[in-house]
């Protein structure tokens, strides 16, 4: 019988999350390409580990998994002030290890979700002003967003108050892009937003900046 390795195993906690995450966000929560992504899956599906879309697995592989009340509970719990995102991210990482980013997303999408249900929306250009005045309102850093167009462009983070020395920092960015990924999620009424990572704080860069396209958007 087939046992999946680490990588395997972020993937599919990936998908057991939400098994319509696009191979490029895949690929960037695993920190790996997208055709490692592709290729682990078909060979994952091929091996029985994966049963059947979406996502089944198999009971043993399900086990090695954090479980989702587990990340349900994280959601409830997020606040944001920074000082307890980052011993709360400290604590997720000691617990779960190279899973934590996987957590953190998720518990920012919830956040996310949470922003838009206190708000009211004309629509257009004000979507993204409102999210970038709540972030720079609670103190994530200077936001700055450039729009291509109403549905793509990109969200750059400055100044994140997260120290460069904390070996979780790009865990702890997971947790700012699932925020961004959460609020459009629920204004514009779909789970198809990509976000592509294209400079990254942790991995030595001034700013944390991605891309990001936005799918049947209602």
């Amino acid at each position: 019988m087939a046992i999946p390795d680490e990588i395997d195993l972020k993937i599919l906690a990936a998908l057991n999350l939400n098994p319509k995450y696009s191979s490029e966000e895949v690929a960037y929560i695993v920190d790996t390409s997208i055709e490692e992504v592709e290729k682990r899956i078909k060979r994952m599906v091929e091996e029985g580990i994966i049963v059947s879309y979406g996502l089944k697995l198999r009971d043993d592989v399900i086990k090695m998994l954090p479980p989702k009340e587990s990340l349900k509970e994280v959601e409830k719990k997020i606040s944001f002030k920074i000082s307890e995102i980052i011993s709360l991210a400290n604590e997720i990482h000691r617990v779960f290890g190279t899973g934590s980013g996987i957590i953190l997303n998720y518990a920012g999408i919830g956040v996310g979700h949470s922003i838009v249900n206190d708000k009211s929306f004309a629509g257009g250009k004000e979507v993204f002003s409102v999210i970038r005045k709540v972030l720079e309102e609670k103190g994530f850093g200077k936001i700055s967003i450039e729009l291509t167009n109403s549905y793509s462009g990109k969200i750059s983070f400055e100044n994140l108050p997260f120290p460069k020395e904390n070996p979780i920092h790009e865990v702890l960015e997971m947790f700012v892009r699932g925020i961004f990924q959460g609020f459009i999620n629920k204004v514009f009424r779909t789970n198809k937003v990509s976000l592509i990572k294209e400079q990254c704080i942790a991995k030595g860069d001034n700013v944390c900046t991605f891309s990001f396209k936005i799918e049947g958007g209602q």
